[in-house]
């Protein structure tokens, strides 16, 4: 089997709680009856195995002004929502049970939350958003990264109607919202990345990966050197901590949407191969579980 290159794409951070019904890494939130499957063992709210908890904390290091939500799809299983994070400092609440507890407002007007990739109605995340003792590619955390790359377009496309219907004398945006209207803008894109992620989970799940397979991959030593990483964060001073070579990072970095849009892009195929797979997959059982 094929590994995806989730150690490129990927690259720990120290989990910090916000009340208690949710899981908080960072900027990744997970609404608290999202089933995660195995790895929670039944329990809720939902626990992430510690690598997972690893991965997904580097992932919300290197995207600090946007948020991701985790959320109950269907079946229980995840869907995403992404927004732009406010530049104001978060307010907590202190409650009776000396609970920290957040409030965040995902119909806010200038940082609304928006769905992208994983949807409450789709079945994609039987394929797509696994969890990663079930499937490395895509696993849960290259998926939500995935997302993230994808916001950032959207991002861009609200900037530049914003810059557009600035310079216009007379501005109607109907019922829609900036956001909407931008998220319309970049189908193209997300059915191109959708398809990339689903052709990457029919590969894996037609073709698993054995435990001699794992064992061999880069995976173990991915994990161990983000403990590590995680580790020299918490314990040294910034002024000891070595310059970043910003350029050969660059070098191992992969810009997804291009990517996907490079290898699908013929828009209407991308849908009609996004059906094809998702069905074919369901009818043969490769699915979650």
């Amino acid at each position: 089997m094929r590994i995806s290159p989730i150690s490129k794409a990927i690259n720990s951070f120290q989990v910090k709680k916000t009340n208690q019904n949710k899981v908080s890494f960072k900027g990744i939130y997970v609404e608290d009856i999202v089933d995660l499957g195995d790895v929670s063992e039944g329990n809720f709210p939902p626990k992430f195995l510690n690598q997972d908890a690893l991965l997904l904390n580097r992932i919300a290091q290197e995207y600090p002004n946007q948020d991701c939500f985790i959320r109950k799809g269907y079946a229980g299983l995840p869907r995403l929502e992404y927004r732009e994070r406010p530049p104001q400092v978060q307010i907590f609440t202190e409650t009776i049970a000396k609970q920290y507890k957040t409030s965040i407002d995902p119909n806010d007007y200038d940082y609304p939350a928006e769905p992208l990739l994983l949807y409450g109605d789709s079945r994609l995340n039987r394929f797509i958003g696994m969890t990663s003792f079930i499937s490395l590619n895509p696993s849960l955390p290259y998926t939500v990264q995935v997302g993230f790359e994808l916001h950032k377009k959207l991002i861009e496309k609200k900037l530049q109607i914003e810059e557009a219907v600035g310079k216009s004398d007379i501005v109607i945006l109907g019922e829609e919202t900036l956001v909407q209207k931008a998220h319309k803008a970049i189908e193209d894109v997300e059915l191109a990345v959708t398809r990339y992620l689903l052709e990457a989970s029919f590969a894996a799940l037609t073709d698993r990966a054995s435990a001699s397979q794992l064992y061999a991959s880069n995976l173990p030593k991915v994990y161990s050197a983000l403990k590590a990483e995680r580790r020299f964060d918490l314990t040294t001073s910034i002024a000891k901590r070595p310059e970043l070579d910003l350029e050969a990072m660059k070098k191992n970095k992969i810009d997804i949407c291009d990517l996907a849009l490079k290898n699908y892009p013929n828009t209407e195929e991308n849908r009609a191969r996004i059906e094809e797979l998702s069905e074919f997959m369901a009818q043969n059982g490769l699915v979650l579980g």
